[in-house]
């Protein structure tokens, strides 16, 4: 017990150290591309990051989450920027530019920025969701094809929660590039405000109203070969643990049942 404590310990300091910043969904600008179209291609099997975190660590990060209650009561509906703060105007980093175009410059490749705005025009962006590989262009048409996802909903987030959180502390979690990620906009939208006993990336469960009286809180059926679904939540647990913000039993039984699956 004091080897797991020890553990937790030396992991929960890792990651409140590496905190950085975070995003929204959609995005639309006037800024015409000088590039050409924008085009995707899908290629074979979805390749998946490298984790920060053993299975172990990240199954006792997760044994040591306070429990939270999904409480929806409409307050958080049309209210976005007056309870996270006004979207991409907030410099988590101090170095001058936005949070899109930060996580933009962090997670594409191949990139033309103007360093006197931050804009990021164009690059290459291998979508850690579906492995497709999609050639973004900034525009009005084209830059909602990469999208930045909050790994922990806003919505999700204020509703276990955050609710009772000091602003500065909702606008910090809104802007942590440890909760964002750029990635394809129909995964993007795919996902919405699910929490993981909604949606995992590459598995979709036909599942009712998550909040419903006798939602399954475990699955049975996740997919044969579980890498992409074990990178995902060892990027998720580091996001509760460093807001400190407590786990449903629904989404602490699918995330345990996920890695539960994952090699040590």
């Amino acid at each position: 017990m004091r080897n797991r404590r020890l553990l937790i310990l030396i992991v929960v300091g890792a990651v409140i150290a590496g905190v950085g910043y975070f995003s929204t969904d959609t995005f639309t600008d006037t800024a015409a591309p000088t590039a050409p179209a924008t085009g995707q291609t899908s290629t074979a099997p979805i390749p998946v990051p490298a984790s920060t975190l053993t299975s172990a660590e990240a199954l006792a990060l997760l044994a040591a989450l306070p429990d939270a209650v999904y409480t929806d009561d409409g307050s958080y509906s049309g209210n976005r920027e007056s309870l996270f703060g006004e979207a991409w105007s907030f410099d988590f980093d101090q170095n001058g530019c936005d949070t899109r175009n930060d996580i933009l410059t962090r997670d594409l490749t191949g990139t033309d920025i103007d360093p006197a705005t931050c804009r990021v025009y164009t690059g290459i962006l291998t979508d850690p969701y579906t492995g497709e590989t999609i050639d973004f262009v900034r525009g009005q048409e084209t830059s909602a094809d990469v999208q930045i996802d909050h790994l922990l909903p806003l919505k999700a987030v204020y509703a276990t929660g955050g609710e009772a959180w000091p602003a500065e502390k909702r606008e910090a979690l809104a802007n942590d590039p440890v909760n964002l990620l750029a990635v394809k906009g129909t995964e993007n939208s795919s996902k919405s405000d699910s929490l993981p006993s909604d949606w995992l990336p590459g598995f979709y469960p036909d599942v009712s109203d998550r909040h419903d009286l006798g939602q399954r809180v475990a699955w049975d059926d996740l997919p044969e070969d579980t890498g992409l679904q074990c990178w995902y939540i060892d990027k998720l647990v580091p996001v509760f643990v460093a807001y400190d913000l407590g786990v449903t039993p629904e989404d602490r039984a699918a995330m345990t049942a996920v890695l539960d699956t994952c090699d040590a």
